[in-house]
């Protein structure tokens, strides 16, 4: 007649088993398959972002000025992607991302006036984006520049 006492905790300990064996599959798909596919997706969200907001800066530094310009503009980016550093290279009136992780490069043709030369230059992410303009306003130059320290 004791065997009352033993149904209720069988069932208690089948619900915790249950329980556990849940939360450990639940636990195991977001670790083996959600959390990487959502990292991936963000880490080339956030390089494409950033390529296009340092296209902008490159854009957007061009001056009206008549006179020989000399303009330095300069805008922070995100020190990493991934969890690692990147540079960006202006290569012929084009911007380049370059990762360590080649999935992430990517590129973006500028749009620049026609009296603007881009100067090949690199910028990497441990400094602030700096953009410098200079030149007679027939014959403006665009480089990507290092951070005064």
């Amino acid at each position: 007649m004791d065997s009352r006492a033993v149904s209720s905790v069988v069932g208690k300990l089948l619900v915790s088993g249950l329980t556990v064996l849940y939360i450990t599959s639940i636990a195991g798909l977001f670790v083996g398959g959600l959390v990487p596919d959502y990292r991936a997706a963000t880490s080339d969200e956030l390089g494409e972002r950033v390529l296009a907001t340092a296209a902008g800066h490159v854009e957007q530094a061009q001056t009206e000025t008549d006179g020989v310009a000399d303009v330095r503009a300069e805008t922070t980016l995100p020190a990493t992607i991934r969890d690692q550093q990147y540079r960006i290279r202006l290569v012929n009136g084009t911007l380049l991302l370059d990762h360590p992780d080649e999935g992430l490069d990517a590129r973006t043709r500028l749009s620049l006036p026609a009296a603007v030369t881009a100067t090949n230059s690199t910028w990497h992410s441990d400094d602030p984006l700096v953009v410098r303009v200079t030149g007679p306003p027939s014959n403006r130059t665009v480089t990507l520049a290092e951070a005064d320290r």
